[in-house]
């Protein structure tokens, strides 16, 4: 299959999944509670000065499959704590078993306990060690090399984008996401 035919069913899929125009902040809502933040509709993430307001989905055409066992989690690896506890939640009703990591060295750490994880969603803007840096060591390993990375970042330059496909990542996804676009990606990268 041709790139340009792969491109145009992602175009398909991404027109199917209603979002919003994000090329504009989005307005916070006022709410009296903060776990109003964990709808299911949420979006995750912000625009931020300095970073283009461009929507990011791409998933490699024949993205990594390890044989998994039901109790392999998905890791997430996010520094902000309200996404982090989003996209935990989203994540747990899908039946995923679910380790979170608030940077890199307590990621590194969650994938010396077994088992390894089904995917790794990695966010790039983390303190410490970059989620570009992560990923290059992941696919240095030889037990690791094969776990499915999906990039969720602010970030949406195509420079950023071709970097971190470059290094090894099975799908981008810019913030801020509606969870229905994360749920497509997943479907797509867990089968």
């Amino acid at each position: 299959m041709r790139f340009d035919q792969n491109v145009r069913g992602l175009a398909v899929q991404a027109q199917d999944l209603n979002d919003l125009d994000f090329t504009k902040p989005p307005v916070p809502e006022r709410t009296a509670a903060p776990e109003a933040a964990l709808r299911a509709d949420a979006e995750l993430g912000a625009l931020r000065a300095g970073h283009a307001g461009n929507t990011v989905f791409f998933l490699a055409a024949r993205p990594r499959r390890i044989v998994a066992t039901p109790e392999a989690p998905v890791i997430v690896v996010e520094d902000d704590d309200i996404t982090r506890r989003v996209l935990e939640r989203a994540l747990a009703q899908q039946g995923y078993p679910v380790r979170t990591s608030a940077h890199g060295r307590e990621f590194l750490q969650a994938l010396r306990k077994p088992p390894l994880p089904r995917l790794v969603l990695l966010d790039v803007e983390l303190p410490e060690i970059s989620g570009f840096k992560l990923l290059s060591m992941l696919r240095q390993h030889p037990q690791t090399a094969g776990i499915p990375v999906l990039l969720l970042t602010a970030r949406s330059e195509s420079k950023d984008l071709l970097h971190g496909l470059s290094l090894g990542a099975d799908g981008y996804l810019s913030k801020p996401v509606k969870l229905e676009t994360l749920r497509v990606a997943l479907a797509r990268l867990l089968g």
